[in-house]
């Protein structure tokens, strides 16, 4: 009896082992949910507006339809090109400060030339805090008559305390010399930060432009598809683009090029999005 006894136990000491293995991969599995679930990662959306006209209606300004485009891209972070700011044709409204009240996000500003009694340049909006805002004037040939460019630099607080720089720009469109000396001093401004940085805008140049090369050699392109963003219609090329630096930081997750009927009717660019996991 006492053999039997003892057999019974171990077999039951046996089969508690075994179904303990149970537990012990949904504890794993738990684990692996939590480590998904602490990931952290940021839409960031670059996107020129063509100062919020429709480029079929002309002298129309629709700021709802570029503010429901951005709604309903679920971006945190955008870059925003081609923002008039009081001038009479933009109905001498600050723009981007009208989009951030429908968006309930933070905003700034950055001037590159004055436009009659206003100003056009390109900006940011953000659901994080940003602050250090910077304008940086980017260099041109003097012998080059085209309109000055600016670097718009903030510093932005992320969930959990984490630190970047986010960037927006609207590079010369007529002049590849001019891009160089565009993507140099962008490639300068960057090795300087003491945080990450995210830049987005219309760039006016294809990636595989020698510009854009130039550019990669500090930044990491942040697209693996290289989906056009412009014309609307039957978009055929790619110059709106959102790189990063130092590679390291950042992981795409996943990435769209917004092409359905409110896109492509309110503006003359494609507005692009990424999903860019933050790596600690």
């Amino acid at each position: 009896m006492k053999n039997r006894s003892y057999l019974f136990i171990v077999l039951l000491a046996l089969t508690l082992g075994l179904s303990s293995c149970g537990p012990n991969n949904s504890s794993q599995a738990a684990d692996s949910t939590k480590t998904v679930a602490a990931e952290q990662s940021i839409r960031v959306m670059t996107y020129n507006i063509h100062h919020g006209n429709p480029p079929a209606e002309n002298g129309v300004i629709d700021l709802d339809a570029i503010a429901e485009v951005i709604r309903q891209s679920n971006a945190d972070i955008v870059a925003v090109q081609e923002l008039d700011s009081m001038t009479e044709r933009g109905n001498n409204e600050f723009q981007l400060e009208i989009l951030a009240q429908k968006l309930d996000m933070n905003f700034h500003f950055f001037r590159a030339i004055p436009l009659g009694d206003g100003a056009y340049g390109v900006g940011i909006l953000s659901r994080f805090p940003i602050s250090k805002a910077q304008t940086i004037k980017l260099p041109e040939h003097a012998d080059k008559n085209v309109e000055d460019r600016v670097l718009g630099l903030v510093h932005v607080k992320l969930p959990k305390g984490k630190k970047i720089y986010f960037a927006s720009t609207h590079w010369d469109y007529k002049h590849e010399e001019n891009q160089l000396l565009e993507a140099e001093i962008t490639n300068q401004v960057a090795s300087k930060l003491e945080a990450p940085i995210i830049i987005g805008g219309d760039f006016n140049a294809r990636t595989d432009s020698k510009p854009m090369k130039l550019l990669r050699q500090v930044f990491t392109d942040a697209s693996k598809e290289f989906a056009p963003t412009i014309p609307t219609a039957k978009p055929n090329r790619k110059i709106d683009h959102i790189l990063y630096t130092p590679k390291k930081a950042f992981q795409l997750k996943s990435e769209e090029v917004i092409d359905d009927e409110l896109a492509q009717k309110a503006s003359d660019h494609l507005p692009y999005w990424v999903d860019l996991v933050i790596v600690d």
